[in-house]
């Protein structure tokens, strides 16, 4: 046994997948959607937006590492963009500040709160969360697993939040990019508004019927995870479940 955990610390996770576009997160977590990743020009990150424009920042402001993992599994619609003039300054001809993405944005909100106001003279009340995980949260955790290789899979609600995720996963690097994946998801809860998934049950095998690795991933294993404040290699040596 001790063999095989070796094994599985040196190992690592496969190359980030090749995408037409590109999600820029930066540290403070505010995310532009880009047509490429950016470029270095004169010490400055160059990105291209998908909207034509260009946008000149810091290096530095950007996490390269959360931006790599949000484009690789599709998550570039869990925020908003906001591109409003908080944002740094995008390269190009001036426009006026009610021209832009952001004042945009503000404006439609601003409209549809006065709407509602003069619809109804009580505030309106927040829809309650969901009480059991939904079709939508399941197929954006299939679609994660299928995005870093894992294409046999079969995910069922195991309770009011959490999942039973039966994946098979051939290699080292399939059962680490799966334990990546899942933190990753839980503590967005998939992207899905409403949603909150508390626990994952992972079940992993080989193509040929082998263990692969049994795990009960909480929020706070998935938090850790996500921090960086432990390794996927930790996790599995700590976690694992024969």
């Amino acid at each position: 046994m001790k063999k095989a955990l070796v094994l599985f610390v040196f190992a690592s996770l496969v190359a980030m997948q090749s995408f037409a576009n590109y999600i820029v997160v930066l540290r403070d977590g505010k995310q532009y959607k880009a047509k490429a990743k950016w470029t270095i020009v004169n010490g400055k990150a160059l990105v291209q937006l998908d909207n034509g424009q260009s946008l000149t920042i810091d290096p530095a402001l950007i996490d390269e590492a959360k931006s790599d993992q949000t484009t690789k599994l599709g998550l570039g619609d869990v925020r908003m963009m906001n591109l409003d003039a908080n944002m740094p300054a995008a390269t190009g001809p001036k426009t006026s500040s009610n021209s832009s993405l952001g004042n945009q944005i503000k404006l439609r909100k601003l409209d549809q709160q006065n709407n509602t106001q003069a619809a109804t003279p009580t505030a309106a009340v927040p829809p309650p969360p969901r009480d059991s995980i939904s079709t939508e949260v399941i197929m954006k955790f299939e679609r994660a697993y299928e995005n870093v290789g894992i294409f046999e899979h079969k995910l069922t609600p195991s309770g009011p939040h959490s999942i039973r995720a039966e994946l098979t996963a051939d290699s080292e690097d399939k059962v680490f990019n799966a334990i990546s994946a899942t933190s990753f998801l839980m503590m967005r809860n998939a992207g899905v508004s409403g949603a909150q998934v508390d626990m994952i049950e992972l079940f992993m095998k080989t193509t040929n019927g082998g263990s692969a690795g049994r795990f009960q991933m909480t929020r706070e294993d998935a938090q850790a995870l996500d921090a960086k404040t432990i390794s996927q290699q930790e996790y599995f040596v700590r976690k694992v479940i024969y």
